[in-house]
């Protein structure tokens, strides 16, 4: 089978195609034929092995992985003898955490990772990006927000797999939203639901003469002390990219009254967790028409070229990767 390797730590440019043996599911794995995999920054950061600390998971000196790609979404093609509640045929959508292995055309995960059937009135492509923006936003703003009805939000970072759900997550919760992006992505901003729409290229949003209950920033790009001023008497201030401040405030439990500055280690929840919210967010794509944010589709051969798009920074959305040949079309 067809698999993009990553051999070392590195740019985009060490990525190489190679054909390996198709795997076997052991007794309580299941073989899934890959239709998409996503690439997000994080995919991007096993690659270069940075923040150096995430290499005491996936290995000192070179990945222990070769093949990476955490989330998949694809047709069941085998399954292990223990393996219950899943039949060959059953379109799946997953994340395989540490193992990855989704870049390829086939991959074998565990029946205990978060492996999910998908609900038949859901493309493949879009229910993949819940593993993603989904699962991250809905936590940062349910949970740690608290959000309500009729609070104002701001989304910092609107445009991004990340920021859209949280768009998306907000206005399904009736607060009024106002999505931060750049002069290129302000319409596509507007079509997420957003009640307003600020530039940062032509407005400081720190600075503005009015005050948020929930500040979302779901790309790293400000802190607390720069929106501290636009927070409202008791709003919440959430980050999706830890700083050292939060984390220690988090690990001593300290007490903020007031403004509060929040992080949460979103992907470190429990397998039975992610499932809670993946079931809640299949329902909202089923119920409320709900259409995740999409870019661009790339092929698996042109894996550099997705990894080096996402890497820019400047991604729309959700980027792709297609295991499709050309003429092919994808069983959705």
């Amino acid at each position: 089978m067809k698999a993009s390797i990553c051999p070392k730590y590195g740019t985009p440019d060490i990525i190489v195609m190679k054909d390996i043996a198709k795997p076997t599911p052991k007794e309580n794995e299941i073989l899934v034929k890959i239709e998409y995999a996503l690439v997000s920054p994080s995919d991007c950061a096993f690659r270069t092995g940075k923040p150096w600390i995430a290499r005491l998971f996936s290995g000192l000196f070179k990945p222990r992985v070769s093949v990476h790609g955490e989330m998949y979404a694809g047709v069941i093609e085998e399954l292990g003898s223990n393996v219950e509640d899943f039949n060959v045929g059953d379109r799946v959508y997953g994340s395989n955490g540490m193992k990855l292995g989704s870049y390829a055309e086939y991959s074998c995960v565990k029946d205990t990772t978060v492996i999910r059937k998908i609900p038949d009135k859901i493309e493949s492509k879009h229910i993949i990006t819940l593993l993603d923006g989904g699962i991250t936003a809905l936590p940062f703003l349910r949970d740690k927000g608290e959000i309500k009805q009729g609070q104002e939000v701001l989304v910092i970072g609107a445009s991004g797999s990340v920021g859209s759900f949280g768009v998306l997550l907000a206005k399904h919760f009736q607060a009024n939203v106002t999505g931060v992006c750049s002069t290129t992505n302000i319409e596509l901003v507007k079509t997420l639901g957003c009640d307003d729409v600020i530039d940062y290229t032509m407005v400081d949003y720190t600075k503005l003469d009015k005050e948020y209950d929930i500040i979302f920033d779901a790309v790293g790009k400000s802190s607390f002390g720069d929106c501290k001023n636009i927070l409202s008497k008791e709003g919440r201030y959430l980050r999706t990219v830890p700083v050292l401040s939060t984390m220690l405030k988090a690990v001593f439990k300290k007490k903020q009254k007031g403004k509060k500055d929040l992080f949460a280690a979103t992907g470190l929840r429990k397998p039975h967790q992610k499932h809670q919210d993946l079931e809640f967010l299949e329902e909202l794509l089923i119920t409320e028409n709900i259409k995740p944010l999409m870019d661009k589709e790339f092929s698996l051969e042109d894996n550099i070229k997705a990894q080096k798009y996402v890497e820019g920074g400047h991604k729309k959305g959700n980027v792709l990767i297609s295991m499709k040949q050309k003429g092919e079309k994808n069983d959705s």
